[in-house]
Protein backbone atom coordinates (compact mmCIF):
# COMPACT_ATOMS: atom_id res chain seq x y z
CA UNK A 1 0.00 0.00 0.00
CA UNK A 2 2.68 2.48 0.60
CA UNK A 3 4.32 2.36 -2.28
CA UNK A 4 1.32 3.36 -4.14
CA UNK A 5 0.71 6.48 -1.77
CA UNK A 6 4.58 7.39 -2.95
CA UNK A 7 3.85 6.72 -6.47
CA UNK A 8 1.35 9.67 -6.03
CA UNK A 9 3.50 11.92 -4.00
CA UNK A 10 6.34 11.62 -6.39
CA UNK A 11 5.51 10.91 -9.63
CA UNK A 12 4.22 13.87 -11.17
CA UNK A 13 5.42 16.36 -8.18
CA UNK A 14 9.20 15.75 -8.99
CA UNK A 15 8.53 16.22 -12.66
CA UNK A 16 7.46 20.21 -12.38
CA UNK A 17 9.50 22.74 -13.73
CA UNK A 18 10.52 25.69 -11.97
CA UNK A 19 9.32 29.56 -13.53
CA UNK A 20 11.81 30.76 -15.32
CA UNK A 21 14.00 31.05 -18.72
CA UNK A 22 15.37 27.42 -18.92
CA UNK A 23 12.71 26.62 -21.84
CA UNK A 24 14.49 22.63 -21.50
CA UNK A 25 12.84 21.86 -18.32
CA UNK A 26 9.50 22.17 -19.84
CA UNK A 27 10.25 19.99 -22.69
CA UNK A 28 11.93 17.42 -20.40
CA UNK A 29 8.47 17.74 -18.46
CA UNK A 30 5.91 17.43 -21.93
CA UNK A 31 8.09 14.67 -23.07
CA UNK A 32 8.05 12.80 -19.87
CA UNK A 33 3.88 12.90 -19.71
CA UNK A 34 3.50 11.80 -22.90
CA UNK A 35 5.59 8.86 -22.02
CA UNK A 36 8.19 9.93 -24.82
CA UNK A 37 11.41 9.28 -22.60
CA UNK A 38 14.09 9.38 -25.20
CA UNK A 39 13.22 12.47 -26.36
CA UNK A 40 13.25 13.69 -22.64
CA UNK A 41 16.62 11.49 -21.88
CA UNK A 42 18.76 13.18 -25.20
CA UNK A 43 17.87 16.36 -23.37
CA UNK A 44 18.90 16.03 -19.68
CA UNK A 45 22.31 14.12 -21.21
CA UNK A 46 22.50 17.38 -23.15
CA UNK A 47 22.61 19.24 -20.70
CA UNK A 48 24.60 16.77 -18.62
CA UNK A 49 27.05 16.76 -21.01
CA UNK A 50 27.86 20.33 -21.37
CA UNK A 51 27.86 21.29 -17.59
CA UNK A 52 27.93 17.67 -15.13
CA UNK A 53 27.79 19.76 -12.06
CA UNK A 54 24.23 21.51 -13.00
CA UNK A 55 22.02 19.78 -10.33
CA UNK A 56 18.75 20.53 -11.90
CA UNK A 57 20.30 18.10 -15.16
CA UNK A 58 21.03 15.68 -12.76
CA UNK A 59 17.71 16.19 -11.25
CA UNK A 60 15.53 15.85 -14.14
CA UNK A 61 17.97 12.92 -15.21
CA UNK A 62 16.63 10.91 -12.25
CA UNK A 63 13.09 12.09 -12.50
CA UNK A 64 12.85 11.01 -16.28
CA UNK A 65 14.67 7.39 -15.30
CA UNK A 66 12.13 7.26 -12.63
CA UNK A 67 8.92 7.80 -14.45
CA UNK A 68 10.37 5.33 -17.30
CA UNK A 69 10.78 2.72 -14.79
CA UNK A 70 7.36 3.29 -13.26
CA UNK A 71 5.71 3.45 -16.52
CA UNK A 72 7.44 0.02 -17.47
CA UNK A 73 7.08 -1.52 -13.89
CA UNK A 74 10.69 -2.27 -13.74
CA UNK A 75 14.32 -1.44 -12.25
CA UNK A 76 16.51 -2.22 -15.40
CA UNK A 77 17.80 1.55 -14.87
CA UNK A 78 18.10 1.24 -10.70
CA UNK A 79 21.70 2.18 -10.64
CA UNK A 80 21.75 5.33 -13.14
CA UNK A 81 18.65 6.53 -11.67
CA UNK A 82 20.48 6.11 -7.90
CA UNK A 83 23.81 7.93 -8.96
CA UNK A 84 22.00 10.32 -10.66
CA UNK A 85 19.65 11.50 -7.11
CA UNK A 86 23.36 10.99 -5.17
CA UNK A 87 24.73 13.74 -7.59
CA UNK A 88 22.05 15.80 -7.03
CA UNK A 89 21.93 15.49 -3.52
CA UNK A 90 25.68 16.21 -3.73
CA UNK A 91 25.87 19.29 -5.71
CA UNK A 92 23.06 21.09 -3.62
CA UNK A 93 24.21 20.16 -0.63
CA UNK A 94 28.11 21.55 -1.36
CA UNK A 95 26.55 24.73 -2.68
CA UNK A 96 24.62 25.28 0.44
CA UNK A 97 27.42 24.39 3.12
CA UNK A 98 29.85 26.28 1.08
CA UNK A 99 29.06 29.35 2.73
CA UNK A 100 28.62 31.31 -0.07
CA UNK A 101 25.82 34.37 0.18
CA UNK A 102 23.80 33.11 -1.54
CA UNK A 103 19.83 35.40 -1.90
CA UNK A 104 17.15 33.49 -0.62
CA UNK A 105 15.51 32.75 -3.80
CA UNK A 106 18.43 30.59 -5.16
CA UNK A 107 18.32 28.77 -1.41
CA UNK A 108 14.66 28.30 -2.26
CA UNK A 109 15.36 26.59 -5.56
CA UNK A 110 18.51 24.26 -3.69
CA UNK A 111 16.01 23.48 -1.46
CA UNK A 112 13.26 22.80 -3.81
CA UNK A 113 15.51 19.99 -6.19
CA UNK A 114 16.84 18.56 -2.75
CA UNK A 115 13.58 18.09 -1.74
CA UNK A 116 12.26 16.75 -4.75
CA UNK A 117 15.51 14.63 -4.73
CA UNK A 118 14.57 12.91 -1.70
CA UNK A 119 10.90 12.48 -2.71
CA UNK A 120 12.32 10.20 -5.53
CA UNK A 121 14.41 8.30 -3.81
CA UNK A 122 11.67 7.66 -1.08
CA UNK A 123 9.46 6.51 -4.08
CA UNK A 124 11.96 4.13 -5.15
CA UNK A 125 12.54 2.86 -1.73
CA UNK A 126 8.94 2.32 -1.16
CA UNK A 127 8.05 0.54 -4.02
CA UNK A 128 11.18 -2.01 -3.53
CA UNK A 129 9.43 -2.52 -0.07
CA UNK A 130 12.26 -0.17 2.05
CA UNK A 131 9.22 1.29 3.46
CA UNK A 132 10.77 2.29 6.96
CA UNK A 133 13.95 3.70 4.80
CA UNK A 134 11.46 5.45 1.94
CA UNK A 135 9.30 7.57 5.06
CA UNK A 136 12.46 8.41 6.61
CA UNK A 137 13.20 9.94 2.79
CA UNK A 138 9.70 11.49 2.55
CA UNK A 139 10.19 13.19 5.54
CA UNK A 140 13.57 14.61 4.28
CA UNK A 141 11.55 15.49 1.34
CA UNK A 142 8.77 17.45 2.70
CA UNK A 143 11.37 18.94 5.14
CA UNK A 144 13.44 20.69 2.47
CA UNK A 145 9.95 21.31 0.23
CA UNK A 146 8.76 23.87 3.50
CA UNK A 147 12.30 25.00 4.15
CA UNK A 148 11.82 26.16 0.46
CA UNK A 149 9.16 28.12 0.56
CA UNK A 150 10.14 29.22 3.46
CA UNK A 151 12.28 31.65 2.15
CA UNK A 152 10.21 31.79 -1.37
CA UNK A 153 6.54 31.79 -0.53
CA UNK A 154 6.17 32.11 -4.28
CA UNK A 155 7.42 28.92 -4.68
CA UNK A 156 4.21 27.28 -5.33
CA UNK A 157 6.05 23.97 -7.25
CA UNK A 158 6.90 23.35 -3.40
CA UNK A 159 3.35 23.49 -2.59
CA UNK A 160 2.30 21.11 -4.81
CA UNK A 161 4.59 18.23 -2.92
CA UNK A 162 3.65 19.14 0.31
CA UNK A 163 0.26 19.07 -0.04
CA UNK A 164 0.28 15.92 -1.96
CA UNK A 165 1.85 14.57 0.37
CA UNK A 166 0.03 15.76 3.49
CA UNK A 167 -3.33 14.20 1.94
CA UNK A 168 -2.13 10.79 0.96
CA UNK A 169 0.01 10.74 4.61
CA UNK A 170 -3.47 10.88 6.54
CA UNK A 171 -5.30 9.05 3.88
CA UNK A 172 -3.42 5.82 3.40
CA UNK A 173 -1.14 5.74 6.28
CA UNK A 174 -3.46 6.79 9.67
CA UNK A 175 -3.90 3.15 10.55
CA UNK A 176 -0.16 1.80 10.83
CA UNK A 177 -0.08 1.71 14.84
CA UNK A 178 3.46 2.23 14.85
CA UNK A 179 3.62 5.99 12.96
CA UNK A 180 3.10 8.62 15.43
CA UNK A 181 0.06 10.65 15.66
CA UNK A 182 -0.96 11.74 11.94
CA UNK A 183 -3.42 14.97 11.87
CA UNK A 184 -6.15 15.39 8.95
CA UNK A 185 -4.67 18.19 7.04
CA UNK A 186 -6.64 16.69 4.14
CA UNK A 187 -8.28 20.39 3.21
CA UNK A 188 -5.30 22.40 3.94
CA UNK A 189 -3.70 20.06 1.30
CA UNK A 190 -6.42 20.51 -1.17
CA UNK A 191 -5.67 24.08 -0.60
CA UNK A 192 -2.09 24.24 -0.86
CA UNK A 193 -2.77 22.03 -4.21
CA UNK A 194 -5.60 24.69 -6.01
CA UNK A 195 -3.30 27.38 -4.87
CA UNK A 196 -0.69 25.85 -7.29
CA UNK A 197 -3.25 25.97 -9.92
CA UNK A 198 -3.87 29.31 -9.73
CA UNK A 199 -0.83 30.55 -9.33
CA UNK A 200 1.45 28.20 -11.58
CA UNK A 201 1.24 27.91 -14.74
CA UNK A 202 4.27 25.61 -15.24
CA UNK A 203 2.81 23.27 -12.72
CA UNK A 204 -0.90 23.38 -12.79
CA UNK A 205 -1.69 20.79 -14.70
CA UNK A 206 0.54 18.43 -12.72
CA UNK A 207 -1.24 19.30 -9.94
CA UNK A 208 -4.62 18.95 -11.55
CA UNK A 209 -3.73 15.40 -12.55
CA UNK A 210 -2.34 15.28 -8.54
CA UNK A 211 -5.80 16.50 -7.38
CA UNK A 212 -8.19 14.17 -9.54
CA UNK A 213 -6.83 11.05 -7.33
CA UNK A 214 -6.98 12.96 -4.29
CA UNK A 215 -10.95 14.21 -5.23
CA UNK A 216 -11.71 10.40 -6.35
CA UNK A 217 -10.41 9.74 -3.09
CA UNK A 218 -12.38 12.27 -1.03
CA UNK A 219 -15.49 11.20 -2.64
CA UNK A 220 -15.65 14.76 -4.85
CA UNK A 221 -16.24 12.59 -7.87
CA UNK A 222 -17.75 16.05 -9.55
CA UNK A 223 -15.44 18.51 -8.46
CA UNK A 224 -12.55 15.78 -9.90
CA UNK A 225 -14.17 15.34 -13.69
CA UNK A 226 -13.97 18.87 -14.08
CA UNK A 227 -9.71 18.78 -13.46
CA UNK A 228 -9.79 15.64 -14.47
CA UNK A 229 -11.02 16.97 -18.59
CA UNK A 230 -8.56 19.64 -18.25
CA UNK A 231 -6.00 17.52 -18.00
CA UNK A 232 -6.83 15.84 -21.43
CA UNK A 233 -7.13 18.97 -23.20
CA UNK A 234 -3.89 20.20 -22.75
CA UNK A 235 -1.84 16.88 -23.02
CA UNK A 236 -4.30 14.68 -25.41
CA UNK A 237 -1.75 12.53 -26.52
CA UNK A 238 -0.69 11.49 -22.46
CA UNK A 239 -1.70 8.09 -21.00
CA UNK A 240 -1.58 9.35 -17.83
CA UNK A 241 -3.91 12.17 -17.93
CA UNK A 242 -6.34 9.47 -19.80
CA UNK A 243 -6.13 6.86 -17.27
CA UNK A 244 -6.57 9.66 -14.45
CA UNK A 245 -9.95 11.06 -16.86
CA UNK A 246 -11.46 7.74 -17.80
CA UNK A 247 -11.09 6.41 -13.82
CA UNK A 248 -12.82 10.10 -12.57
CA UNK A 249 -15.78 9.48 -15.39
CA UNK A 250 -16.01 5.71 -13.91
CA UNK A 251 -15.99 6.38 -10.33
CA UNK A 252 -19.01 8.74 -11.15
CA UNK A 253 -20.88 5.81 -12.59
CA UNK A 254 -20.88 7.87 -15.70
CA UNK A 255 -19.92 4.65 -17.40
CA UNK A 256 -20.78 5.68 -20.94
CA UNK A 257 -18.15 8.78 -20.72
CA UNK A 258 -15.99 6.55 -18.94
CA UNK A 259 -16.13 3.93 -21.67
CA UNK A 260 -15.16 6.92 -24.35
CA UNK A 261 -12.29 7.62 -22.25
CA UNK A 262 -11.10 4.19 -21.87
CA UNK A 263 -11.19 3.70 -25.77
CA UNK A 264 -9.04 6.72 -26.31
CA UNK A 265 -6.76 5.05 -23.47
CA UNK A 266 -6.42 2.10 -25.47
CA UNK A 267 -5.96 3.68 -28.86
CA UNK A 268 -3.48 5.83 -27.50
CA UNK A 269 -1.52 2.75 -25.56
CA UNK A 270 -1.53 0.65 -29.17
CA UNK A 271 -0.24 3.65 -31.27
CA UNK A 272 2.46 3.29 -28.54
CA UNK A 273 5.23 1.61 -30.64
CA UNK A 274 7.13 0.96 -27.12
CA UNK A 275 3.40 0.39 -25.38
CA UNK A 276 3.38 -1.79 -21.56
CA UNK A 277 1.62 -4.81 -22.05
CA UNK A 278 0.79 -4.53 -18.53
CA UNK A 279 -1.34 -1.57 -18.97
CA UNK A 280 -2.96 -2.82 -22.14
CA UNK A 281 -4.79 -5.68 -20.66
CA UNK A 282 -5.49 -3.43 -17.65
CA UNK A 283 -6.94 -1.09 -20.22
CA UNK A 284 -9.21 -4.07 -21.48
CA UNK A 285 -9.58 -4.94 -18.35
CA UNK A 286 -11.51 -1.58 -17.43
CA UNK A 287 -13.07 -1.37 -20.62
CA UNK A 288 -15.02 -5.10 -19.55
CA UNK A 289 -16.26 -3.89 -16.49
CA UNK A 290 -17.90 -0.54 -18.57
CA UNK A 291 -19.56 -3.06 -20.81
CA UNK A 292 -20.56 -5.04 -18.16
CA UNK A 293 -22.14 -2.04 -16.05
CA UNK A 294 -23.88 -1.06 -19.54
CA UNK A 295 -25.31 -4.59 -19.76
CA UNK A 296 -23.42 -5.44 -22.98
CA UNK A 297 -21.98 -8.62 -22.39
CA UNK A 298 -20.66 -9.60 -25.57
CA UNK A 299 -18.61 -6.41 -25.50
CA UNK A 300 -17.36 -7.12 -21.88
CA UNK A 301 -16.96 -10.94 -22.92
CA UNK A 302 -14.65 -10.15 -25.69
CA UNK A 303 -12.65 -8.03 -23.62
CA UNK A 304 -12.43 -10.64 -21.29
CA UNK A 305 -11.33 -13.47 -23.56
CA UNK A 306 -9.29 -10.90 -25.29
CA UNK A 307 -6.99 -10.69 -22.07
CA UNK A 308 -6.86 -14.18 -21.35
CA UNK A 309 -5.49 -15.00 -25.04
CA UNK A 310 -2.58 -12.10 -24.82
CA UNK A 311 -1.87 -13.40 -21.06
CA UNK A 312 -0.53 -16.79 -22.89
CA UNK A 313 1.37 -15.03 -24.95
CA UNK A 314 3.63 -12.26 -23.15
CA UNK A 315 5.65 -13.15 -20.50
CA UNK A 316 3.71 -10.66 -17.63
CA UNK A 317 4.84 -9.97 -14.48
CA UNK A 318 3.01 -11.02 -10.98
CA UNK A 319 1.10 -8.16 -10.49
CA UNK A 320 -1.00 -9.32 -13.79
CA UNK A 321 -2.39 -12.12 -12.08
CA UNK A 322 -5.14 -10.76 -10.44
CA UNK A 323 -6.48 -9.07 -13.83
CA UNK A 324 -6.20 -12.43 -15.52
CA UNK A 325 -8.57 -13.93 -12.61
CA UNK A 326 -10.50 -11.05 -12.54
CA UNK A 327 -10.87 -11.52 -16.53
CA UNK A 328 -11.73 -14.92 -16.19
CA UNK A 329 -14.24 -14.73 -13.68
CA UNK A 330 -15.97 -12.27 -15.53
CA UNK A 331 -16.04 -13.89 -19.04
CA UNK A 332 -17.93 -16.73 -17.10
CA UNK A 333 -20.46 -14.32 -15.58
CA UNK A 334 -20.85 -12.86 -18.93
CA UNK A 335 -21.05 -16.38 -20.87
CA UNK A 336 -24.47 -16.98 -18.04
CA UNK A 337 -25.66 -13.35 -19.06
CA UNK A 338 -25.72 -14.42 -22.53
CA UNK A 339 -26.87 -17.90 -21.74
CA UNK A 340 -29.99 -17.28 -20.22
Amino acid sequence: MLNKVLFFLVFFCGIQALAGDDHWIQQTVDYTINTKFSDALRIVNGKIEADSNDYRAQFYLAATLNSKMTHFENHEQADQFNKAVDRTIQIIEAELDSGRDLVDSIKAELFFYQGSAYGYRAFFEGNDGNYVSAISNGMKSVSALKQAVKLDSTLYGAYLGIGVYKYWLYSRLKFITWLPFIPDDREEAIAMIKRVIAHDTLSKYMAMHQLVYILLDYGRYEEAIFFADKIVKQYPDSQFMWWANAHAYYKNKDFLKAKSSYLKLYNLIMEDPNRNISHLLRCKLKLAMVYRELSDFKACKNQCDSILEMSEKFNLNDSMEEVVSLSAQLSRECTNHLNN
